[in-house]
């Protein structure tokens, strides 16, 4: 469509001058933006396309909208590896199991605690204490305990490229170091996958959890 504008542009100036008439490259410009208003020329030859722009602006939408749905919480307590309480902006708070993983139980009065334990708990203590954190749902709600259910995100995510989960999703950051294993109960599992990925490099290189089996 542009090569038979810019031809026919051509062919009506070289009328024009053969006819006695003068032009410059601005009248040339000109004529074109005339011809095809929804494409401008310009007098280094850059064409703005609207349609591109369309295009562009849609591109950045979708990325925006793949992001993580998080809502932002305070963690006001940690409980062990992979439960917490959290604290909303309203003053409520709710106890809080981690989604995808298992860490090793810490010690009870009926029972003892599992090996690497209390370094689960510690590294989740030193993390998220006192920590804005965002929580990411699944698909439930809650488990039969009344837990919320969620991932811990610890900044707010924009995509979710494997850096930013590795670095932000803490159920990444504990799998990774051998802090805990992955689980999967019903259907919250989407990041299954991401998360048995991260298992299999830890018990590759013996972290954690895993230098004990």
């Amino acid at each position: 469509m542009r090569e038979s504008v810019f031809f026919f542009a051509v062919i009506v100036l070289l009328t024009w001058s053969l006819s006695g008439c003068s032009f410059s490259a601005d009248d040339f410009i000109d004529a074109l933006n005339q011809l095809s208003p929804a494409t401008t020329f310009t007098s280094d030859d850059t064409i703005k396309s609207e349609e591109s722009d369309h295009e562009t602006g849609e591109q950045n939408e979708s990325s925006a909208t793949d992001a993580p749905v998080t809502e932002p919480f305070t963690v006001v307590h940690v409980v062990d590896g992979d439960t917490i309480w959290v604290e909303d902006d309203q003053g409520e708070q709710y106890k809080v199991r981690i989604i995808g993983v298992d860490a090793p139980e810490t010690e009870k009065e009926d029972q003892e605690g599992e090996p690497f334990a209390q370094e689960a708990f510690a590294l989740a203590k030193e993390t998220l204490s006192d920590r804005v954190v965002y929580l990411e749902t699944d698909v439930s709600d809650t488990d039969q305990y009344g837990r919320l259910l969620r991932y811990v995100w610890l900044e707010k995510p924009t995509d979710k490229d494997q850096d930013t989960f590795e670095r932000l999703n803490f159920s990444a950051i504990l799998i990774r170091g051998g802090y805990a294993r992955v689980v999967a109960y019903g259907e919250d599992t989407r990041y299954e996958t991401e998360l048995r990925a991260l298992e299999k490099l830890a018990r590759g290189d013996g972290l954690g959890m895993w230098a004990y089996s």
